[in-house]
């Protein structure tokens, strides 16, 4: 038997930054083949992270031959989005001889998109993929069992998946008609052509009864904008052309190659449903779009077509009147035809999806979501599904095989939902259309994109039939299938000490309710593959109940019974954990660095499930331009957090105890991160990470009054013992400029999320945001920037004469009342106003020194700490600002402050 105690690979180093870069980049387009390519699912971490978890939690550390910059490089090639043969072979050979009783057994308790369990089987392991969403699961089946277990069957997706897109145009052609050249911005077909073409799209805007008493009743229309295009040397928009007399509006496709060109504002539009009328100039607030809407009485307009041009190099734009608008009734009769029930599940209330939504404006069915034409389309493909299965069984196909060749359809049939709901936008950047879940909600679009599922651009079946085909042959050349199982990862169907290794991405604490997104696509799965799939999808909707996320609507708004009911399901996830892990075999969480709370739950539950704690390595899985925006602070996006089994007898320690060797603990961890050139906040997160080994490894920890010590409030703790390692000589300094200095270290001047900041001044003690924060008074320490915050250093802050006066309003981070002349201000308040001078104003320096109360050796220290290299990220970066300007001022800090100081 395979002895698990030996040390791993991930306990000891990993390449952080290269394992962070190769995911980082793996998101960047161009990934034919690549798992997202066969169905969205939400969080879906990075193949590369991914690997590089099994990888490192299956190797052993001792013996391993290569030097920290090979290492390096074997992770560079291991990692890279299309890896090279020979890397994943020798990492697979490498994860095969450290196991002695043949593969070693990989559960992943939460698999979701099923990117762990994919890379563990791609490194040779016996998998087991559990999860409890009936879509995730399904993904799952598609990705790790059916593929390894019916050969040649991307052949079959693509033979019966023409039969499908064809019997499916035959039914459908009469509703997508194809369109001469028109008039629109350039003619479609060159003088000498004849054929015609199919729209690629076609887009409309939302409309209301206008609400003016005074004006014959008409519809406002909600356009929030009416940009086509925008390119180098291109611009494109539709100008509003309005009759009065009719009371009508009407739109017509305007060129130019500058804005100028144009002689109108294309931004011009709706906001928050808010419009001014164009026919009458009547205002039409939110609340009446909003009754209009609930009323029954939203309806939508045309706004214009997009055809391909000759060579289908670009785009051309045809005016309404240049081609057939659909018939609603007619789609409507047809669908009632169709041997498909009618979407009437109902959509999430409005507490349960964040990020904006379009339930207040009446959507109360799923059905709502869609035009008619798109509910025909859609319905049409989910019945030609049971079609095609039928057919293929009754000609020899094997039932499990003909359910597999259906479930890959569905999963074309659901991409093509994505795309093909009334909640896709314009990309006017690219000049296609945007999927519903660009953002992990449902939100309200007041001029929408729709797309011609037969035209061969976005939203095209036969796009994502031969991207599903293609998958299905690569997945085909994996080792072995994997077991997908569909349940709670409290109770799985596996022996006691039977896995080498638990690798799992847990759901985050109250970040998103998968099982309330996922709806979207359960409805399509049941109408398409339902009668396949009677238990997995036999509910109105996805399973709610035992999903662990605090979700306050499902606990009668309580969040304090939803943090229970999250971390009761987390603690029961874990101890089958336990439960199912040999004795010694690591478990990895790939967790998301949010909150405090986030992660002192996960800390909690590991600790209750009888887990140690022992190593965590911070990852920037994002892409380089994600939608915080260029400019923002490189934040670590996902944590790999270790843990072993607690020892039976670690019995009861005490918080003297625990604190003691929290601290050799965070010694040595620094030292040997330092050594590895991991600084930054990548540095203060693992540090914090390996500190949690002190708690975790007891039963419990008890503090001088009996009590039970939380995790939360050894978190903090951990945290400012780790700030004041790092700053020695600042330990005792107050609050604010730990602050500040942290900050600094961390993230440097870039826009940072708030809840990343505030995580940063929880552990320094001091108030970021609120009364007296340090986002507030006349001259604030941080700039808040909508859900981000920046720094401001003393070129931003220091032309303040009574900067660091605590008795005066204009004193920046003091509270803005009398405080007594004793009290001392922030010492960086000080120092920002000592370099300001120095730098402009030299002359000024004593004597504002002498009139401040400030310790001239701790301000110095501070000064010195400005100026020090722990500030920057490497040795190679740049000198900021302020550390040049520090510089110059310890130069000349004893003609300033004299030689016995300051009196």
């Amino acid at each position: 038997m395979r002895d698990s105690s030996d040390k791993r690979l991930i306990e000891d180093v990993i390449p952080i930054d290269v394992i962070s870069r190769t995911s980082a980049s793996e998101k960047v387009g161009g990934r034919v083949g690549h798992p997202a390519s066969l169905h969205l699912w939400w969080a879906r971490r990075p193949l590369a992270a991914s690997r590089a978890a099994v990888y490192s939690a299956l190797a052993p550390a001792e013996g391993r031959t290569r030097t920290l910059d090979e290492e390096s490089i074997f992770f560079d090639a291991l990692c890279t989005w299309g890896a090279e043969d020979h890397a994943i072979r020798t990492a697979r050979s490498e994860v095969l001889a450290a196991s002695k009783d043949g593969p070693p057994k990989v559960v992943d308790l939460f698999s979701g998109g099923g990117a762990i369990p994919l890379e563990a089987l791609r490194l040779g392991c016996e998998v087991t993929a559990n999860e409890l969403n009936p879509v995730a699961h399904l993904i799952e089946r598609m990705l790790l069992e059916f593929p390894q277990s019916y050969p040649g069957l991307a052949d079959d997706v693509r033979k019966w998946g023409q039969i499908w897109v064809d019997a499916a145009w035959r039914d459908l052609s009469d509703f997508y008609p194809t369109v001469d050249g028109g008039t629109g911005q350039q003619h479609l077909l060159a003088d000498d052509e004849t054929e015609q073409r199919l729209p690629l799209a076609y887009l409309w805007t939302r409309t209301v009864r206008c609400p003016n008493p005074a004006a014959p009743e008409h519809d406002a229309h909600l356009v929030r904008q009416t940009w086509l295009g925008r390119k180098k040397n291109r611009v494109v928009a539709l100008k509003p052309v309005v009759d009065r007399d009719a009371l009508s509006l009407r739109y017509e496709v305007v060129t130019g190659t500058t804005e100028d060109d144009l002689g109108f504002d294309p931004a011009e539009g709706s906001r928050g449903g808010q419009v001014t009328c164009r026919i009458c100039g009547a205002p039409v607030t939110s609340k009446h779009v909003k009754d209009e809407a609930r009323a029954g009485r939203m309806g939508t307009a045309p706004l214009a077509a997009l055809a391909a041009k000759p060579g289908r190099r670009g785009r051309d734009y045809l005016a309404v009147g240049e081609y057939e608008l659909p018939d609603d009734a007619e789609c409507l009769k047809r669908l009632e035809e169709l041997d498909v029930e009618p979407l009437n599940e109902s959509l999430p209330g409005t507490m349960r999806i964040t990020g904006g939504t379009c339930m207040v404006y009446g959507f109360s069915q799923y059905r709502d979501l869609f035009t008619p034409r798109q509910l025909l389309a859609l319905s049409t493909l989910a019945a030609g599904i049971r079609t095609v299965h039928d057919k293929a069984c009754d000609e020899g196909m094997e039932p499990g095989r003909a359910a597999a060749l259906s479930t890959a359809l569905a999963m074309a049939l659901n991409r093509v939902a994505d795309r093909l709901s009334s909640l896709c936008r314009l990309d006017t950047k690219n000049e296609g259309g945007t999927n519903t879940f660009a953002r992990q909600a449902l939100p309200m679009v007041w001029d929408f994109y729709e797309a011609n599922p037969f035209a061969g651009a976005s939203g095209d079946v036969r796009k994502y039939l031969k991207e599903t085909a293609d998958l299905i042959e690569r997945l085909s050349t994996l080792p072995n299938a994997a077991k997908c199982v569909r349940g709670s990862a409290a109770s799985l169907p596996l022996p006691s000490d039977s896995q080498d290794a638990v690798i799992t991405d847990p759901p985050y604490y109250d970040n998103i309710s998968y099982a309330d997104l996922s709806d979207f696509f359960y409805v399509w799965l049941k109408r398409s593959v339902g009668f396949l799939y009677p238990t997995d999808l036999g509910g109105e909707l996805t399973p709610k109940r035992n999903e662990a996320v605090v979700a306050a609507y499902r606990h009668s708004g309580s969040k304090d019974d939803a943090r229970r009911h999250y971390e009761d399901l987390m603690e029961k996830a874990f101890k089958e954990a336990h439960r199912v892990l040999k004795p010694g075999a690591p478990l990895v969480c790939v967790y998301a660095h949010k909150t405090t709370s986030g992660w002192s739950s996960l800390v909690e539950s590991l600790k209750s499930a009888g887990f140690m704690i022992t190593e965590a390595w911070p990852l920037d899985t994002e892409m380089p331009e994600r939608a915080v925006g260029r400019g923002t602070a490189s934040l670590a996006s996902s944590i790999f957090l270790v843990a072993r089994k607690r020892r039976p007898d670690a019995g009861v320690g005490s918080e003297a105890e625990v604190m003691a060797e929290l601290g050799q603990i965070i010694l040595e961890r620094r030292a040997r991160l330092e050594e590895l050139g991991i600084t930054g906040s990548d540095l203060v997160i693992a540090t914090v990470g390996a500190g949690l080994r002190a708690l975790t490894r007891y039963e419990r920890v008890e503090q001088d009054n009996g009590e039970v010590l939380p995790a939360e409030t050894f978190l903090e703790m951990v945290q400012s013992r780790v700030l004041d390692a790092l700053f020695e000589g600042l330990a005792g300094t107050d609050p604010v400029t730990r602050y500040y200095v942290a900050a600094q270290y961390s993230y440097g001047y870039a826009a940072v999320p708030f809840d990343e900041a505030n995580n940063l001044a929880r552990m320094t003690g001091a108030n970021l945001d609120g009364s007296g924060g340090l986002t507030t008074g006349p001259n604030p320490l941080v700039d808040k920037v909508k859900s981000t915050v920046v720094l401001r250093d003393f070129e931003d802050r220091g032309d303040d004469g009574r900067l660091g006066q605590p008795d005066t309003e204009a004193s920046g981070t003091m509270p803005l009342y009398e405080i007594e002349s004793s009290v001392a201000p922030p010492l960086i308040d000080v120092a920002h106003a000592v370099l300001w001078r120095a730098e402009h104003r030299p002359g000024e320096v004593r004597p504002y020194l002498m009139s401040v109360n400030v310790d001239a050796v701790a301000l110095r220290q501070v000064i010195q700490t400005l100026a020090g290299r722990a500030l920057r990220a490497s040795s190679s970066e740049t000198k900021s600002r302020e550390a040049s300007a520090a510089e110059r001022l310890l130069v000349s800090w004893r003609t300033i402050v004299g030689e016995r100081g300051l009196l």
